[in-house]
């Protein structure tokens, strides 16, 4: 007795099931659905879940040709990762080797979620001196572990700031280390996000804002402060003005809050090619996880390269760039 068919109804329903699932997976923001939950956190890995998507619609075209039915439906399905694909594919490939301003000067900047300062000190110290970077963010860093980098790296002679209140714990700072060589810089703690940010100005870095920040992570507690604080930051990426944004933003290029808070800033990441490489979870490989840490240009410095770096201790991957000033 042959096997029996599934009626065009039954078809027709899970078909619709099976793109709306989709669209909902990896489109969520073309909808206005990914400032909510559980949407805001799935849409923070679509590059992994366009890839599955991607594969299970080519397996499920080659099961339908060969049982003829659910053909369209799949189709459809692998169109939409198709899309998807599309928007990431640009972060993949970056803005090319672009020429060197005339007259611009190189600034290294490292940024590094310490995770409540239980990064590893050596390791990030070693780092520090091997790279001599600049500048230095530490996001979940606060007096504590300030005294611990700085004490590690003595004969580098960075100057050092913390946006936190005296006592608390790391994961309410945000540490900024500074070299000599910037000259006499002012710093400037930034409010009205849950934990404060520490905004670098003067010296060598002459007309850019230089902002340390650490967002809030749109978890059930914070998802109503979250889209605040990365509004917030146009007053750095839409003055017009020369800034460099870095830190932990909670929030990668598919939230819709992250672009629209960072419109005319330009992502390190994905102007490098580096834009689909994890920053967070460290603890799993780089392709499975999100870029939740950003550095940002506005108004004229431009990003020369980007890596991206294990150190040990932490859930987060460090950032390391070179930023043409202008």
């Amino acid at each position: 007795m042959p096997p029996r068919r599934p009626s065009r109804v039954r078809s027709g329903i899970r078909g619709t099931v099976l793109v709306a699932a989709a669209v909902l997976l990896l489109l969520p923001d073309l909808l206005g659905l990914d400032g909510r939950l559980p949407f805001v956190l799935l849409i923070a890995l679509r590059p992994l879940f366009t890839a599955v998507v991607a594969v299970l619609a080519v397996v499920g075209i080659v099961r339908s040709l060969r049982r003829g039915h659910g053909l369209a439906a799949r189709v459809a399905v692998l169109a939409v990762a198709v899309v998807s694909a599309a928007v990431l594919a640009p972060r993949a490939f970056g803005d090319g080797d672009a020429p060197v301003p005339a007259g611009s000067r190189p600034l290294t900047l490292l940024s590094f979620n310490v995770y409540d300062g239980a990064a590893d000190v050596p390791t990030l110290a070693a780092l520090v001196r091997e790279r001599r970077p600049d500048v230095v963010v530490l996001p979940e860093a606060a007096e504590r572990y300030r005294g611990l980098i700085t004490g590690a790296v003595p004969e580098m002679g960075y100057r050092s700031w913390v946006a936190a209140a005296p006592g608390v714990p790391d994961i309410e700072g945000v540490v900024v280390l500074a070299s000599p060589g910037l000259g006499n810089l002012r710093a400037r703690t930034v409010t009205g996000s849950l934990d404060p940010w520490l905004e670098i100005t003067g010296g060598t870095l002459g007309p850019v804002r230089l902002l340390g920040v650490h967002t809030a992570a749109p978890t059930p507690d914070k998802i109503a402060s979250w889209p605040r604080e990365l509004a917030s930051l146009a007053r750095w990426c839409s003055s017009g003005g020369p800034a460099i944004v870095a830190g932990d933003f909670n929030a990668t290029l598919d939230h819709s809050a992250f672009r629209d808070g960072t419109r005319g800033c330009r992502d390190t990441g994905a102007a490098t090619g580096s834009g689909l490489v994890g920053t967070w979870d460290a603890r799993t490989p780089r392709v499975t996880g999100a870029q939740i840490d950003h550095v940002l240009t506005a108004g004229g410095p431009t990003a020369r390269d980007l890596e991206i770096i294990d150190v040990p201790g932490s859930d987060h991957r460090a950032l390391l760039t070179t930023v043409d000033l202008p």
